[in-house]
């Protein structure tokens, strides 16, 4: 499939990215309304040790306006360090409640979403049908579920690895070198999250497109990306280095934007992707039906629901 072809889908399918968006949000909300009973406390031990000026210094850090940005993350994580010890101290059911919302039930709510994009995105290459959201999420729930439940334990060890990595590259005695930690930190990142993007790249359209279980489709994922593993790296790789680098340049709060835009470029290329490994055929409009050069896998009834 050529870059060309991944633009022409990319713009059929645009509605896709408000609607992830939207659940995004949604789901964001939802975890709000889950903490909002403890509001008062944590609200308290904030205003007990944040300082305002460092609150301001911290939104404006960023790479681009010529800061040197080390120095805030120590203050910044010194405070993090200084919130959640008296946190676990005081409050230790608490902070294991607002872990549960923030680190178990948030990556599973995100990864629903991101399946949710698979499926549409196979019925639209696979037979011009355009899902809804909502419906396509109600229908795949059997099978959503145990996929975002596996993929937020895959991903876990790697997303600990790289905040540890910031933990300690920020916390090092960088002395006159201090200019060079974020760059550090930036190789870093993108080669330990590329790493784990690569190999799941193929797990959620496999699910779909051969509907087995999470550890059957996990294995034909991995075998579908290893066609074309090089072109898998590359792409995970230019996605988070874009990620980061524009996080880091242009200040934390960045993230409000940047996110939820991976999350909707890196879920409609894994369909796609998926289908140009496979060498599956695949609308780009409603008139025109294209197949990858090498034709690796025929579709078949038993292996295909939209038979074209």
């Amino acid at each position: 499939m050529t870059f060309k072809n991944y633009l022409k889908l990319a713009i059929a399918n645009f509605d896709k990215t408000w609607k992830l968006v939207f659940y995004r949000i949604v789901v964001w909300v939802f975890l709000f309304a889950l903490i909002l009973p403890f509001y008062s406390i944590l609200k308290d031990l904030v205003l007990n040790i944040w300082d305002d000026q460092l609150f301001v210094e911290f939104a404006k850090a960023g790479l681009f306006y010529g800061q040197v940005v080390t120095g805030t993350f120590v203050s910044v994580l010194s405070v993090c360090v200084a919130f959640l010890t008296t946190l676990f101290t005081q409050y230790v059911w608490i902070g294991v409640y607002i872990l549960i919302v923030l680190f178990l039930i948030r990556p599973i709510l995100m990864n629903i979403g991101r399946y949710v994009v698979d499926e549409m995105m196979y019925g639209f290459m696979s037979s011009y049908a355009k899902l809804g959201f909502c419906s396509t999420f109600i229908r795949t729930l059997k099978k959503s579920i145990p996929y975002a439940f596996f993929r937020m334990l895959y991903c876990l060890p790697f997303n600990v690895g790289v905040a540890c990595s910031f933990y300690f590259l920020t916390m090092a005695h960088w002395g006159a070198y201090q200019i060079a930690m974020p760059f550090v930190f930036l190789i870093v990142a993108s080669v330990v999250l590329s790493i784990k993007q690569t190999f799941i790249l193929g797990w959620g359209p496999a699910m779909v497109v051969y509907n087995e279980n999470v550890f059957i489709s996990f294995g034909l994922g991995i075998k579908a990306v290893s066609r074309n593993l090089k072109v898998a790296f590359i792409f995970s790789f230019f996605t988070y280095f874009s990620l980061t680098l524009f996080a880091l340049g242009l200040g934390i709060f960045s993230l409000v934007i940047l996110v939820p835009l991976f999350a909707v470029v890196s879920s409609m290329f894994e369909t796609m992707f998926f289908f140009a490994c496979q060498g599956m055929r695949y609308y780009i409009d409603e008139k025109t039906v294209l197949s990858s050069k090498k034709l690796e896998q025929q579709d078949t009834i038993n292996k295909v629901k939209y038979l074209l």
